[in-house]
């Protein structure tokens, strides 16, 4: 299994401008329901591969406002047992 990304957004308004950002650039990114383990965002959120996280993120620093790009919350998706599981990344830390 690909190592995957789930971005969670504070706003459906902010998920969709960078949705369309990140196709506009060529990126490989997917809509999708919030899981239910994650409990912060809008409700939808966008899932990458974690090989293209990097220029995914240089393409949202530059299409949303600081404060826009600040309020994203980033989950690795990994399997136990059969079960997805998301576990945050602290990547905005430091």
């Amino acid at each position: 299994m690909d190592r995957e990304i789930v971005i969670a957004f504070n706003s459906t308004n902010i998920a969709i401008k960078a949705e369309a950002s990140l196709l506009e650039q060529g990126e490989n990114v997917s809509v999708m329901p919030l899981p239910s383990q994650i409990k912060a965002g809008c409700g939808i959120c966008l899932r990458v591969l974690f090989d293209s996280l990097s220029h995914a993120l240089d393409i949202l620093t530059e299409n949303l406002s600081e404060a826009q790009f600040k309020e994203l919350t980033l989950y690795e998706r990994t399997e136990e047992n059969g079960r997805k599981i998301y576990n945050e990344l602290n990547l905005f830390n430091g």
